[in-house]
């Protein structure tokens, strides 16, 4: 129909929320002015989301960087995977709509390549992606997404607003 957007989400704090960890944001102006000219914009914070409070403990990616935990950085007891895993699960089976995803680099739930996984000596071993970013392209492998750092590069950008716009969405 004309005259409706198609739908992106985006990571919350990209779009000025203060939902990190440490009760910040990472507001990104060519997302929140540019991007919202051609999509409806959709914020998703894997964590707040979940429950787990702004602020709250900060967290990294452990162990089998296949397959990594996350765990608290000052107390590795603190595993909020299942939290993490059972939200994202959530979140696939009620996202009506999305053409696309718009996710923080770096994030143990939303980086998209480059999230450190650290090893047991907490030597980074592996960049990989986030929890929620894991789960999310196993599950729909064709749904375009991209993080702030792609967004930034021209052909990278054209070549994702492109495939939203010529994707049925979720």
């Amino acid at each position: 129909m004309a005259g409706i957007k198609p739908r992106l989400a985006v990571s919350s704090c990209l779009l000025g929320n203060p939902v990190r960890y440490d009760g910040t944001d990472k507001y990104n102006l060519f997302i929140c002015e540019h991007l919202a000219k051609q999509f409806e914009l959709i914020a998703v914070c894997p964590e707040a989301d979940a429950g787990l409070g702004t602020p709250r403990p900060p967290v990294r990616l452990t162990g089998n960087p296949q397959e990594p935990l996350a765990l608290g950085i000052e107390d590795s007891k603190l595993n909020i995977t299942p939290i993490l895993t059972s939200f994202a699960y959530e979140w696939l089976s009620q996202a009506k709509n999305i053409s696309g995803i718009v996710l923080k680099s770096r994030s143990p739930s939303c980086g998209l390549s480059d999230t450190p996984v650290f090893d047991q000596h907490e030597q980074i071993q592996n960049l990989g992606s986030g929890l929620f970013t894991q789960i999310l392209i196993k599950h729909y492998p064709q749904l375009p997404v991209i993080d702030e750092i792609g967004i930034k590069d021209p052909k990278q950008r054209n070549t994702f607003i492109s495939r939203v716009k010529n994707l049925t969405p979720l």
